[in-house]
This record gives C-alpha cells, structure tokens and sequence, in this order.
C-alpha cells in the first residue's frame, strides 16, 4: 500500500523538528533560561577569589603596622644601651634587658604621658636620668628626641626607627645641631628650647643661657 503524499510530508517535518530540537539542546546546553549566555562553572569563585586575596594582603599590611613602635613606651622598650644604658643589665641573662628595662620603670619612672608622646625618668648616682619626645612625620614615621641627664654632662640625640634599625638623624633635622648644645624637650608642644653648654671644668658641663628655640613643621626643625 502506497503511503498518501499528505502523510510522508507530515512525517517528515515531524523528524525534521525533532533533529533541529536536538541540535538546538546541543548548541544551547550552555545557555541559562532566557538566551543569556552562561558562565563557567567556576565564573562566581573566580569572582571571590581576587577580594579574598586582597583581604589577606591588607590583614598582613595592617599586622606589619601594628608591629612598629608608636608610643613614646614602645619606643623605650626598643631604646639600644648606645643612647641610653642602664645599669644592672646583664645582656648575657637578660635578653635586650627586659628585666633591668622592667626594673628601671619601676623605680624611677616619672612621667609617661602617651597622649602627648612624652617621657620622664629619675636617676641617681649610677643611672641616668632619660627624657624622651616623639614628633610624628608627614608620612605617619616619627622622629625620637632622646635626651640623657648623669652627673657630669647631657647628651642629646634624634632618631629614627627603620625596619628594625636606629638611625640618628640629628644633623639632618636639627639645624646647626651641636652636641655643645642642650635640646629641652618638650612635654607639650613640639618647641625644643636650644641652651648652651658651659664647662667649668673640661670634663663637666653645665646649661647655661638659652640661645634661641626649635619648632617642629614638616618633618623637620626650623628656628624660630
């Protein structure tokens, strides 16, 4: 029995759209409801992943900035005995003299005022007197104004803390600076009152008349 004409067409157009179906499903199989195309699978963690990576740097930005000194304590705690020695520190048995430091904060420690970044010590016959002032940079580091006080003389420095180091940096942010010269630190402020030294005898000094004053702007002294 031969097939009506009618028929053969309506099947063939019925195989016709089941293999364009098919093809269809093949070539959109990576597309979303809608015609939008698809991402890859791992398209959202490759979104996350750079924000994690840039969490993680600034956690480690923000540890290596809590480690660096800021107060005028953390400071003293760090102090080398080439600027300040104290006595009774055996470094041998007192790893960077935690204990004499300890020890030293007990008994002679005057005024820690860390609001305004200054620092007071007592002495006596064996230990000097320690007087320290912070005054910030632009960049946020500080200049250390260390000062030290024993029998016979005063001795004055400026430093800098970098990367682990200390650097003095007197010559460079004190103009004409002389170790002839007595640098008052300041409690309040950030004026330096400049004295000279007088020897009445040559190993023996003591302040004589104030010569003139130091104000701290932009990361450096300048006279007034």
């Amino acid at each position: 029995m031969i097939m009506p004409f009618k028929w053969i067409s309506i099947l063939l157009l019925a195989v016709l759209g089941l293999a364009g179906c098919q093809s269809s499903a093949v070539q959109n199989g990576g597309r979303q409801t809608g015609g939008n195309p698809a991402e890859p699978k791992n398209a959202a963690r490759s979104a996350v992943e750079p924000e994690k990576t840039v969490e993680r740097n600034e956690d480690k930005g923000s540890k290596a900035l809590t480690d660096q000194p800021r107060t005028v304590r953390d400071f003293f705690n760090l102090l080398p005995e080439k600027y300040f020695l104290l006595e009774g520190c055996e470094p041998a048995e007192d790893r960077n003299c935690e204990r004499a430091r300890a020890e030293y904060v007990k008994n002679y420690l005057e005024i820690e005022d860390a609001a305004n970044g200054y620092w007071k010590s007592g002495c006596d016959g064996a230990q000097s007197c320690l007087q320290m002032a912070l005054f910030k940079r632009p960049d946020a580091g500080y200049v250390v104004g260390v000062h030290t006080l024993h029998e016979a003389n005063e001795i004055n420095h400026f430093l800098e803390y970098r990367n682990g180091n200390w650097i003095d940096v007197s010559a460079q942010v004190v103009p004409e600076f002389s170790d002839r010269n007595i640098y008052e630190l300041p409690r309040y402020g950030t004026t330096v009152a400049v004295y000279k030294k007088v020897f009445p005898e040559p190993e023996f000094s003591e302040r004589g008349a104030k010569i003139y004053e130091l104000e701290w702007k932009n990361g450096k002294f300048t006279k007034k």
